[in-house]
């Protein structure tokens, strides 16, 4: 399941888009309302234990943000993520879609560090079972970053608990912490290094990654798009894969 400090990533990675110098560049993309963003994020993940899977998740990503007053901003994100694996549960393969998560944000207009509170609601809409929880899931999460010249620094927390849904499945109660450092570079290529570490307390599981991955930003036919690649390493002691590979292609929107 990712989160909404992909849609961040998306947005702060730009850099150049109309011939501004860095920091007039890095202030208007760290604000999450400078567009509209429909990201589609692959991530193909290798021999994934204990069998040695294979997994292939694609996340349908779109921030919508708004103005609520003169001196609130609204961010609101949905995630679907369309998963097919296989070996995962040794000799069968699955192809689905799995919980959908709503992000909400009320963020102030008015600060030096751009942040946000609010709820995460995840639907328990996934198909087939493999790929979903059956549960309701709803907890608190935050966003903070600052911009300093062409590098922005942020993080992303949030933790969801299970208040229904199906008996036979098991109650989590799972957190979920992002940091984030990115530079913007000049002729619009960026690169950064994040973290995604996990921990679903009720299992005693604790999962993350190290990513790294650089980005260009074009206009294809009158269309901005930013590109992103780049490699996954991975650390946990709950059937983590050995690579990762992560690609998207984000949509912006004035």
């Amino acid at each position: 399941m990712k989160f909404l400090f992909v849609c961040i990533v998306v947005l702060i990675m730009t850099s150049n888009l109309h011939s501004q110098s860095a920091n007039e560049v890095a202030k208007r993309l760290s604000n999450p309302l400078g567009y509209i963003s429909v990201p589609f994020q692959s991530n193909i993940d290798f021999n994934i234990q204990p069998n040695n899977g294979f997994r292939w998740t694609m996340n349908l990503l779109p921030i919508i943000p708004f103005s609520l007053n003169k001196n609130f901003n609204v961010i609101n994100r949905l995630v679907v993520p369309v998963i097919s694996q296989s070996d995962i549960f040794k000799g069968t393969t699955q192809t689905g879609i799995s919980d959908l998560l709503v992000n909400s944000f009320l963020s102030p207009k008015n600060s030096s560090v751009v942040w946000g509170i609010g709820p995460a609601v995840s639907f328990p809409s996934g198909f087939p079972d493999e790929v979903a929880t059956k549960k309701w899931g709803a907890g608190p999460n935050v966003i903070a970053m600052k911009t300093s010249g062409r590098l922005i620094v942020g993080a992303l927390l949030f933790h969801l608990w299970s208040f229904a849904g199906s008996a036979e499945r098991p109650d989590y109660s799972f957190t979920y912490f992002q940091p984030v450092s990115l530079y913007n570079f000049n002729a619009e290529w960026g690169m950064g290094l994040s973290a995604e570490i996990s921990n679903e307390w009720m299992k005693k599981v604790s999962n993350g990654a190290l990513i790294f991955q650089g980005s260009k930003l074009m206009n294809v036919y009158g269309q901005l798009v930013n590109f992103v690649l780049g490699p996954k390493y991975y650390f946990g002691n709950f059937r983590k894969p050995e690579l990762g590979i992560r690609a998207s292609m984000n949509l912006l929107f004035p």
